[in-house]
């Protein structure tokens, strides 16, 4: 029975969209497994969202190239899981990252937002939920240093009850990194490549603020 209801929240690859609302927002980051809150209050946006609850309630994350409605070509789909409507006329949403997509072409829709073409046909694996094995203590490590050299704090009680899967998900998501490190991310073709380019940004950004530091500090 238990098995039969969890079947009923899954997505297949034959119920993902091929055309679905677009959602852009600059130096977010949405990954499988993932979970993204979003307080919307722009009428497109609320219509989007309206739109998007009475169909598949899937919903294109993708991030904005710079301010001229270009966009990165990957983004990924995310799935309303839960929603609130506020007495000032907000909608309080929670996605779930479901799968990355290729942006093949898209449209302006007569309520002012995107509607996209994708295609999401290399990238079946990201609806698989099982637990990669990875080096949880050494990466967890990394994260700890960045956070404190950032001065920003990671909850140690959501660290010790994530799971390996969602720890590629979250903490890549709620890390200050930059858009273009961020894509990187998003664009890696799978969980080991995602745990390699996660490790060299963390590397790389912390050798640059050590770097910085030592700098000031002989200046």
């Amino acid at each position: 029975m238990e098995e039969r209801i969890k079947k009923l929240f899954e997505v297949r690859p034959d119920q993902l969209p091929t055309s679905i609302p677009l959602f852009p927002l600059d130096n977010v980051l949405l990954l499988p497994f993932g979970k993204l809150p979003l307080n919307i209050f722009e009428e497109r946006y609320l219509e989007m969202a309206f739109e998007s609850l009475k169909k598949d309630r899937m919903i294109g994350i993708i991030q904005p190239k710079n301010n001229n409605n270009e966009f990165f070509m990957m983004g990924c789909i995310g799935k309303i899981t839960s929603f609130i409507e506020t007495p000032d006329y907000r909608v309080v949403l929670n996605l779930e990252g479901v799968c990355r997509f290729v942006l093949k072409d898209r449209e302006l829709t007569p309520k002012g937002y995107y509607q996209g073409k994708i295609n999401f046909q290399d990238y079946f694996e990201d609806l698989n939920s099982m637990e990669p094995q990875i080096d949880r203590k050494n990466l967890i490590m990394k994260y700890e240093n960045f956070f404190k050299m950032k001065k920003l704090e990671i909850d140690q009680e959501v660290l010790s009850e994530t799971s390996n899967l969602q720890l590629l998900s979250t903490l890549a998501m709620l890390a200050p990194f930059n858009k273009l490190d961020k894509q990187a991310i998003l664009e890696s073709p799978n969980l080991l490549s995602r745990v390699n380019t996660i490790n060299s940004i963390l590397d790389l950004n912390t050798f640059q603020i050590v770097s910085s530091n030592n700098s000031n500090q002989l200046n």
